[in-house]
């Protein structure tokens, strides 16, 4: 699973195989735009894989892919992204923000008429009230961070909701730079941010409506309260088994499609075979799919690449033993083969040696300080503080249970056998309960295997979203000094190669204090049926609203 920003987002990224990916991406090799407008079947219907249950949808907590690409089925966000140039345009805004000549307010004029799915009017107060309650300690969400830039919300977003009284937490909440007037929002930054306007594209904002929160209370999130302002609504969610959407006529580009269902099943091989028996519609190919997609002339005429966003790495919670000392998590960063894990396990993929992946801004080919590097790695170890002690014995690495999962963790294992003589133990849990105890650092297990997803092609969506220590959305308890100052200097300069300089001695700082072994950039084959049409494939399409899903139709199957 992709942690987000995803998101991903951030695609937090549990490794399910490509599926899961693929799922929330649909993307290929262009836009394979229907042939004959009159081909396209107007109650047309869509069959995809999500992977498996998402651990919550809600807006303001999410975090992990698979449960942002829910959340932009049934919300429309101020901004989206343009799927060519990947810079932020108008969305439920009617155009760019009007920015002030400091830099630090916002305004977004929304669009006249716009609706939610039951028919009730959308304002600015709605969004005023998501990105309030992104703020809200109350909701506590992993995304919150992405809001402190906006004056007051960190403080808001800080407090104790244990200690702190009914009116100090209200008092904090009024201080928050968000205010509507009319048809406009603005927001007032506490320092320079020419990011701010991709965190308006973001799932973070979304206007979640105060009734719907209300009524439904810890359960708002299921379909007869999950009333949104996009494309699509949630109209049926069997937990464990599939969700369901059906067009939203009330939203202002009606979708091509009637209905769009999501399965869910974790093993990638059983989604393999549904979509060979015509159950689904797109699917992700594994390592293990390649002989037999290559083998058959109309599964490879219906494969789609797609360059990739994310880097998955092995994290190692700083905060328990033996990975507090920075020598034994270089030691295990150096003593496995990045390039035969991609040539004999994962297939489709580079190895990746550094966090920004090649083609974003910020790519730094010239690190090679986790170079795999067994002589090393071993002196590395035998310096440590822990070299010869109990510590370096009995260490779990947890990961989501699947086939597919269990060689790519086995593989790993043998490899910090070989080369460093430690035997690590595979600890298998299921994987809703993974994503639950990598979003806490209290639970974050000793060593684990995640990645992180572009939400928007900015250093500030990595290096800053993913390892500055008072991150929401970052679970290794790493805090270097150091590391901290340069990426704030860098969030906020105006002068772009100062800004990547900046960013540049960060990651340097990151991958020498190894708090995660940097494991392989992401590029996605997925298999799409030939009636599927106006899919339009990016890198970031694994975040579903930077992908218009209002063009994709299907032809008439019969």
């Amino acid at each position: 699973m992709i942690q987000r920003r995803s998101g991903l987002w951030s695609i937090l990224v549990m490794l399910v195989a490509v599926s899961m990916i693929v799922t929330a991406c649909q993307g290929g090799q262009g836009n394979n735009a229907a042939s004959n407008a009159a081909a396209v079947d107007p109650n047309g219907e869509l069959n995809t894989n999500t992977g498996g249950e998402p651990d919550t949808i809600d807006p303001q907590k999410e975090s992990f892919v698979n449960e942002v690409a829910q959340t932009m089925m049934v919300y429309e966000a101020l901004m989206a992204f343009d799927p060519k140039t990947l810079k932020p345009i108008a969305g439920a805004a009617k155009d760019q923000p009007k920015v002030s000549s400091d830099g630090l307010s916002y305004t977004y004029t929304l669009r006249d008429g716009l609706k939610y799915s039951d028919g009730s009017a959308l304002t600015v107060k709605d969004f005023a009230f998501g990105f309030t309650r992104l703020c809200d300690p109350n909701v506590a969400g992993e995304y919150a961070f992405t809001g402190y830039i906006i004056v007051g919300c960190e403080d808001y977003s800080n407090l104790d909701t244990k200690k702190a009284t009914p009116a100090e937490l209200a008092a904090a909440k009024a201080k928050l730079g968000i205010t509507t007037s009319g048809s406009d929002i603005t927001f007032k930054l506490t320092e320079q941010a020419p990011y701010f306007n991709a965190i308006a594209a973001l799932w973070v904002g979304l206007p979640a409506r105060e009734s719907d929160v209300t009524k439904g209370g810890d359960k708002w999130t299921e379909p007869a309260t999950f009333i949104g302002n996009g494309p699509f609504k949630l109209t049926e969610w069997k937990h464990n088994e599939k969700m369901v959407y059906e067009r939203n006529d009330n939203y202002r580009k009606p979708a091509q499609l009637k209905k769009w269902t999501k399965v869910m099943i974790n093993e990638g091989a059983v989604a393999f075979a549904a979509y060979r028996n015509n159950e689904l519609d797109a699917v992700g190919v594994a390592a293990e799919d390649l002989r037999t997609v290559d083998s058959d002339p109309d599964l490879k005429a219906q494969v789609r690449d797609v360059p990739g966003s994310c880097t998955f790495y092995y994290g190692f919670n700083t905060q328990k033993a033996p990975f507090t000392d920075p020598k034994v998590r270089l030691a295990f960063a150096k003593s496995f083969d990045r390039a035969a894990f991609i040539n004999d396990v994962q297939k489709i993929g580079a190895p990746a040696e550094s966090f920004m992946p090649p083609g974003l801004p910020g790519y730094d080919k010239d690190d090679h300080t986790q170079k795999f590097d067994v002589t090393a790695a071993k002196a590395a170890l035998a310096s440590s503080s822990f070299a010869g002690k109990p510590e370096l014995t009995g260490i779990k690495f947890t990961y989501s249970s699947s086939a597919r999962n269990k060689t790519r963790i086995e593989w790993s294992q043998q490899q910090w056998k070989t080369n460093l003589g430690i035997d690590v133990t595979p600890d298998p849990v299921d994987r809703t309960t993974y994503t639950q105890l990598v979003k806490k650092p209290e639970t974050t297990p000793a060593l684990f295997l995640l990645g992180w997803c572009a939400d928007y092609p900015d250093q500030q969506d990595w290096l800053t979203t993913v390892f500055v220590s008072n991150s929401t959305v970052t679970h290794v308890g790493w805090k270097n000094t150091q590391y901290d100052s340069l990426v704030k200097q860098a969030d906020k300069e105006p002068d772009g190669k100062k800004r990547d300089d900046l960013y540049l001695q960060a990651q340097k700082i990151l991958t020498q204090d190894a708090p995660v072994a940097f494991l392989y950039f992401s590029t996605t084959k997925y298999l799409l049926k030939p009636y599927v049409h106006g899919v339009t494939d990016t890198a970031l399409d694994f975040e579903i609203g930077i992908m218009d899903i209002t063009s994709i139709s299907v032809s008439k199957k019969g």
